[in-house]
């Protein structure tokens, strides 16, 4: 993922309010996003790849919507159809005396309805499972399947390739 460029990303380095499980219950937690690196080539983490990230404290960031703009430009957002809101998985960190408490929101294989943005994105945990993956009952990338096509409203909505569309006439 083009983190440099990807102004949706805006968000990195500063708090949000996401879902844990504390044991007990859910309940909302105000963390970093980003956690520490220990490259002094690179400040902070904001993005996990999920098939090889470890989820010992899974998390939830709470959404209407997913995307990318670059310079200023919206390219893509997408909302899960028939949801008030989307969960984008993520895992955290406890604090420490040099870094506050933090998570990183984590990337999966682009879904159907993405994969002509992009090859990767946040990955979307889907309604049925918010609990199994806040409190760990299934394996994460179980929990991170895929879904099926026409799952996401895009907008604006994906168009054609001029291209294709001179060559079918």
């Amino acid at each position: 993922m083009d983190i440099e460029n990807d102004d949706a990303l805006v968000g990195i380095g500063k708090p949000h309010r996401v879902m844990i499980w504390d044991g007990n219950q859910e309940r909302e937690k105000e963390l970093h996003w980003g956690l520490p690196s220990r490259d002094p080539d690179i400040f902070q983490i904001p993005l996990l790849k999920s098939e090889t990230a470890i989820i010992d404290r899974p998390c939830l960031l709470l959404a209407n919507e997913f995307g990318l703009v670059k310079r200023g430009k919206t390219v893509y957002s997408a909302s899960l159809i028939g949801e008030p809101f989307l969960c984008i998985a993520a895992t955290w960190r406890p604090g420490n005396r040099d870094w506050p408490d933090s998570f990183a929101a984590l990337t999966v294989p682009a879904y159907a309805d993405l994969a002509h943005h992009k090859d990767r994105h946040v990955g979307v945990v889907h309604p049925d499972n918010l609990f199994d993956w806040l409190m760990g009952r299934r394996p994460p990338l179980d929990l991170l399947r895929p879904f099926p096509k026409d799952s996401f409203r895009i907008m604006p909505p994906i168009q054609q390739n001029f291209d294709d569309l001179l060559g079918a006439a």
